[in-house]
């Protein structure tokens, strides 16, 4: 029962893409890479500083397409990816350390980014990365789940594991990410980067995480703004314009810095 358990916690589903994101990966150059032995696939639009897009669990990077074409408009190039097991990368299970190693891989390939935007359990993969030296000067936060320890409490609720199972799967976790990052982030994703600013977006309606994990997120995360919106839901706020608009305006107030520049 607990090998069953963390195996399946760590196992990863995929879903076909809709038209849409098969048009906009087409518009894309494809720049994939080896992490950890398995091929990632990753795309780019545009050119200038870059601003990198962080799906979330079971999800994928063009789930965040909506953003691309503003950027574009903004002057910014925009990366994103496929974690290990999630679209069209390899592999059937992943966790937070190999999603960070891939974003670690992509800011080696293409140079520091400018901003990134992170959705759900993107959220704890940036958060990671960050914590492993990744420099970004502002972050945008999505419909972001509480730490770790309330995800597994989470998945053990839904799943009906016994509590013994479930203290199981915590010590296993704790033994792979390490005593210290655990400990870290087992109740939020704090950060103590360079980062300037970050933004910070809920749905009161979220049918998957509680706004309020997003509330405490925003009070360790440095200069942070919280917008809580109503009737969007967990996805739907990829998809809403307004918000898009408000992400793109947040991203361009600060001053751009082109870390290849000179």
């Amino acid at each position: 029962m607990s090998w069953w358990a963390l195996r399946l916690w760590s196992q990863t589903h995929r879903f076909e893409p809709p038209a849409r994101e098969q048009r906009l990966q087409l518009r894309a150059s494809e720049c994939s890479l080896i992490v950890s032995g398995l091929e990632i696939k990753a795309w780019s639009w545009g050119s200038g500083p870059s601003v990198l897009l962080v799906h979330g669990w079971n999800g994928r990077g063009m789930q965040l397409g909506r953003f691309v074409d503003p950027l574009l408009t903004a002057g910014y190039q925009v990366i994103t990816f496929d974690a290990p097991g999630h679209g069209q990368s390899e592999g059937k299970h992943t966790h937070l350390l190999q999603i960070r190693d891939v974003i670690l891989a992509l800011a080696k390939q293409h140079g520091d980014f400018h901003a990134a935007i992170a959705h759900s359990f993107g959220v704890a993969a940036l958060s990671a990365a960050m914590k492993n030296g990744l420099h970004i000067t502002n972050a945008v936060a999505i419909s972001s789940p509480g730490g770790l320890s309330n995800l597994i409490g989470r998945y053990c609720a839904s799943m009906r594991i016994p509590d013994a199972t479930e203290q199981y799967l915590r010590q296993r976790l704790r033994l792979r990410l390490g005593a210290t990052l655990w400990e870290q982030f087992a109740h939020s994703y704090p950060l103590d980067t360079g980062m300037e600013r970050s933004l910070i977006i809920h749905d009161k309606d979220d049918e998957w995480v509680d706004w309020q994990e997003s509330e405490q997120l925003s009070q360790c995360w440095p200069n942070a703004e919280l917008v809580i919106t109503e009737g969007l839901g967990h996805q739907r706020l990829l998809r809403d314009p307004k918000i898009a608009r408000q992400i793109i305006q947040f991203i361009g107030d600060y001053p751009i810095f082109d870390p290849h520049d000179d």
